[in-house]
């Protein structure tokens, strides 16, 4: 599943990395928040490939509730998540994604370890993550333990018509994760499978303080179902804090 808005520049990128997936048994939903760019022709190149589903919106939605319309139309067992600035650069990451969820049952997630690459494709960086479910626990408070693009859910395990808060302008993924890590085990596979694309456009002052005030507002949620609340709250206050500055 894909979601975009205005990433004419990224997206047939994003497109030909799920394309050249070993794994050939998907079919992407791309979920078009009523783009003004080239977007749409972009995307209508791929329709010789019927797995590559066009899916406009007549109107701008925002980022959470567009993502909530691609899980009503997900048919799949799995559900995977690739937006559409960021890529899969490794072909195996479904293969051994699905291998893993197939044999461990009991886990509700699985994703991976990313490369950081900035608007040119050039690496600057990586977030490496846990691996293992009680250490991920451990840290998800304190710091998210899963880049959103990397994710592979199992998707019996959530509500599939609205798995995001819709209430939530930003961290839609992260509370997502928070929630799910209550009904079955988390998991990061070690290899860096994924890239996030990190962009150089501004943030105004505004939409830092109310992601600062989100995230806050999440860690207040889950205070009882993980562990370090307080130095988690802590540091989400500094985050909160350093957004006025």
């Amino acid at each position: 599943m894909m979601t975009t808005y205005n990433r004419g520049e990224y997206i047939t990128a994003a497109i030909d990395s799920v394309l050249q997936q070993t794994y050939q048994d998907w079919e992407l939903l791309v979920l078009d928040d009523a783009s003004t760019d080239n977007t749409k022709g972009l995307i209508l190149r791929y329709s010789n490939d019927p797995r590559v589903v066009y899916v406009p919106s007549s109107t701008n939605l925002g980022i959470t509730k567009n993502r909530n319309r691609g899980f009503i139309l997900a048919k799949g067992k799995y559900i995977a998540v690739l937006d559409s600035d960021d890529l899969w650069i490794d072909p195996d990451k479904l293969t051994k994604q699905v291998q893993f969820l197939e044999t461990n049952p009991d886990y509700v997630i699985v994703g991976s370890n990313v490369k950081v690459i900035n608007d040119a494709g050039a690496n600057i960086g990586n977030f490496i993550y846990a691996t293992e479910d009680a250490e991920i626990r451990r840290r998800l408070l304190l710091r998210n333990q899963f880049t959103h693009s990397s994710l592979l859910l199992r998707s019996d395990a959530f509500n599939q018509f609205a798995p995001y808060d819709n209430s939530l302008p930003i961290w839609e993924d992260y509370e997502l994760v928070l929630r799910l890590g209550q009904k079955g085990k988390l998991a990061n596979l070690s290899e860096e499978m994924t890239a996030y694309r990190k962009h150089s456009n501004n943030i105004s002052k505004t939409a830092h303080q109310k992601g600062a005030l989100t995230h806050l507002s999440i860690i207040k949620k889950y205070r009882d179902s993980y562990p370090y609340y307080h130095l988690a709250l802590l540091k989400s206050y500094v985050r909160f804090l350093i957004s006025f500055v």
